[in-house]
């Protein structure tokens, strides 16, 4: 049996092209899916890494806050006392004849640092020195905050 040229043409071109899809199915589709698996990671990552980077900075602004505050905690010093602080204060705004009584509250301990309370009663006081009076504690370097107030007429 004797074979054509033409039928040896065409074998050879089914031959080459079962090759083709063979090496595509096998070589150049696992690949390709391989490639686009490691571009959605590294877009993941990338992803990652500007977040941690952004946690990197809040991070480093709050050592940086926690060392200041700690710094004033230092220059506060251990004779200070917050009745003795707000008693000066009332003297040097204006307020201390105002000041209807002032005692020490017993406040929940959170961690290393024992929080202070002073409950104070004003009257007759206008809104001007109430509002300087608040805004020199608040703004004071002594780290103190108003956490709850009540005000009546």
């Amino acid at each position: 049996m004797k074979i054509t040229r033409s039928s040896m043409l065409i074998t050879s071109i089914a031959g080459l092209l079962v090759l083709g899809l063979l090496y595509y199915w096998l070589i150049i589709s696992p690949a390709i899916s391989q490639r686009e698996r490691l571009i959605i990671r590294i877009e993941k990552r990338a992803a990652d890494l500007v977040q941690m980077k952004a946690l990197k900075r809040e991070w480093q602004d709050f050592q940086k806050k926690r060392d200041a505050a700690e710094t004033r905690l230092k220059q506060k010093g251990s004779a200070f006392t917050l009745l003795s602080f707000l008693e000066a204060l009332s003297r040097s705004v204006g307020v201390d004849k105002k000041i209807q009584y002032m005692k020490p509250l017993s406040l929940e301990v959170e961690g290393e640092i024992r929080p202070e309370g002073i409950e104070m009663v004003l009257e007759k006081i206008d809104m001007r020195e109430l509002v300087n009076f608040l805004y020199r504690i608040e703004y004071s370097e002594k780290l103190l905050t108003i956490r709850r107030i009540r005000i009546q007429k």
